[in-house]
């Protein structure tokens, strides 16, 4: 586990820290591991391997679970250390660095990893830095191509790592998770927690390091439905306590977003934008989308007009004002946009089944499945396409059409439809005679569905 680094023997003298600072044997220690968890014994364990010969040093701070976590982390050879949760993050980060005695620490959290690809550029970059603390991407896995992260879409997952081959799309964003030890370093913020204050307040600086963290939380959709409540409720409460300062406000909008709050959101970011009349985009962006959840479609307009001056190839700001202007009647305008937002960013499958829906509103069905079957040729797993193609052909009444589009759905997508696309082929099947057939697709269903009565009802029936 530790680094075998000659080279820093006499640079710098360290010494092996065994758990809890048991001084051993004379080898080089590189890298701490800090993390906080609570209840993680299911992803903790491939966190901690993914790194295993990468850091020198674990350090996980336990703010009260009561599963296997400690146990697992302890099996990996980590000093835990317990503190009490005062729903206070950057309490708990704090925490953790107390304990790390590397000159460098990577911050991780329970639910990502580190492909053995960017160990060694993680490890150069400690060994001749360029700076004293390193942005990483964090690589946000989803399940669907309609999810976003923030104003980020979500694209096909095509990358040449082992970590998230499985995951089918992902969103990217830089994160400060890499930084040299100095006196007075500190993490800062209850909920969304910062080390990089510090680091800037203290004249450090700050490099880009091309290494991915690869993030798997949100693919679980109740963890993070809680998550997002939870944290909602956390920043609303600082922003109350500091309604003057910019950072909280920000985080409030963050969050008030996650948790479908539309009415904070958009407080939120007025409030920002009252700070900085060149706010960050999310702050012009999460506005307008408060706004068009509000049905106030003019004044989301205005909002996202300012970020397009500000970012005029911002392709989720694009479409957005493409659905508000079809929300006020300018349809013609509506399909502009959306096909500008296409252009600019053409794996992005939400801009194509925007347009699909639009056109099938304006009742022209071959558009409307065309740009359907286009979006397909981006990403022919994503379910909601099959129903975006089931809702053209059952429109107008092509039920032939439509089984046929829910069998190749079936075939492509096995676990999405949530029974819809079984039951649509089993009552064509048992329509043209074939009974047998229609009760084998029925079986599928159910083996996939097992609690669908609507499945169990025509299985009865037929």
């Amino acid at each position: 586990m530790f680094i075998w680094r000659g080279i820093l023997d006499a640079a710098l003298g360290y010494k092996i820290v065994d758990n809890c600072g048991l001084t051993g044997g004379e080898y080089v220690s590189l890298i701490s591991l800090a993390m906080i968890v609570k209840d993680e014994e299911t992803s903790l364990a491939r966190c901690l391997k993914s790194v295993e010969t990468l850091v020198d040093e674990i350090i996980i701070v336990d703010t009260g679970s009561t599963d296997k976590t400690v146990e697992i982390a302890r099996g990996f050879g980590a000093c835990v250390r317990h503190f009490k949760w005062r729903d206070d993050f950057a309490a708990a980060r704090n925490e953790s660095l107390k304990y790390c005695l590397n000159p460098w620490v990577l911050i991780l959290d329970a639910d990502e990893a580190i492909d053995p690809l960017d160990h060694e550029k993680i490890k150069d970059a400690c060994l001749r830095p360029g700076a004293d603390a390193w942005e990483l991407t964090i690589r946000n896995y989803m399940s669907s191509s309609m999810a976003t992260t923030h104003d980020i879409g979500a694209a096909p997952n095509k990358s040449t790592y082992n970590e998230g081959k499985e995951c089918p799309f992902y969103t990217d964003n830089p994160c400060l998770r890499l930084v040299k030890k100095f006196d007075g370093l500190s993490f800062t913020g209850k909920i969304h927690e910062t080390i990089g204050k510090t680091i800037l307040s203290l004249g450090k600086t700050i490099g880009g390091l091309d290494a991915v963290i690869h993030h798997y939380g949100k693919l679980n959709s109740d963890r993070e439905g809680y998550k997002a409540r939870y944290y909602f409720t956390l920043a609303e409460r600082e922003a109350q306590k500091n309604p003057a300062d910019k950072w909280s406000q920000f985080n409030l909008l963050q969050q008030a977003l996650r948790a479908e709050q539309w009415e904070a959101a958009l407080g939120a970011a007025q409030a920002t934008i009252k700070f900085n009349l060149t706010a960050e985009p999310l702050v012009f962006y999460g506005a307008g989308v408060a706004l068009q959840k509000m049905e106030r479609h003019e004044e989301a307009v205005e909002y996202f007009d300012l970020l397009l001056k500000q970012n005029p190839k911002h392709a989720l700001g694009i479409l957005c004002k493409g659905s508000s202007y079809e929300a006020l009647g300018n349809a013609n305008g509506a399909r502009e946009l959306m096909i500008k937002a296409i252009d600019l960013q053409p794996s992005y499958v939400p801009a194509y089944v925007s347009l699909s829906e639009l056109e099938l509103r304006l009742n022209n069905f071959e558009a409307a499945r065309k740009i359907a079957l286009d979006a397909m040729n981006v990403t022919p797993a994503e379910s909601a396409l099959y129903d975006l193609l089931l809702k053209i052909e059952l429109a107008r009444d092509n039920r032939q059409q439509a089984a046929q589009d829910a069998l190749r759905g079936i075939q492509q997508c096995p676990a999405g439809g949530e029974g819809r696309w079984h039951r649509l082929v089993a009552v064509c099947l048992y329509q043209t005679g074939e009974t047998a057939a229609a009760r084998s697709m029925l079986e599928l269903g159910l083996r996939t569905f097992p609690n669908d009565p609507d499945l169990t009802r025509l299985k009865g029936m037929i």
